[in-house]
């Protein structure tokens, strides 16, 4: 059963496989279901500092209790619809619970200029760099006695 794509800040990200392998142990309970999915998948999609395709391994480990009747909403699945579990709907949030907090074609992405576009991974870009807020100057300083461990001057 394929997993749906996922429209995160305008951008689809889609599962691959579209149709992962996924194990799904099922419990019974005296009032209901015990159920937990696990299984691997990528997400694949744009990085989101230099658009270019990134590629995400996602470990899916997640449970779910479905109680007959139950009053507490908690105990009752959201993705359990006239006595089926609705798999691809629940492997699908898995998925986008389980994506960082930035999806990145790699952990040091640049990401691209802010004046001229340029991809930062490759060359650097020729713009030059933004003029300094005078207003910071004193701040700069200490950094820079700071840095230099300059016990007179601390």
């Amino acid at each position: 059963m394929p997993i749906a794509p996922l429209e995160i800040a305008g951008q689809s990200y889609v599962a691959d496989p579209p149709a992962p392998v996924l194990v799904i142990d099922l419990v019974r309970l005296s009032n209901g279901w015990h159920f937990r999915l696990r299984g691997a998948v990528d997400v694949v999609g744009p990085c989101w500092r230099c658009l270019e395709p990134a590629r995400l391994p996602v470990r899916l480990d997640a449970t779910e209790v479905s109680i007959n009747a139950a009053n507490d909403p908690e105990m009752v699945s959201l993705y359990v619809h006239a006595d089926e579990l609705e798999v691809a709907e629940w492997a699908r949030d898995v998925v986008a619970e389980a994506l960082p907090a930035t999806i990145l074609c790699k952990p040091e992405c640049a990401g691209l200029c802010a004046s001229c576009g340029t991809d930062l991974n490759g060359d650097p870009c020729a713009c030059a760099p933004d003029p300094t807020d005078s207003r910071w100057d004193a701040l700069a300083d200490l950094a820079r006695r700071l840095a230099d461990n300059d016990p007179h001057h601390a």
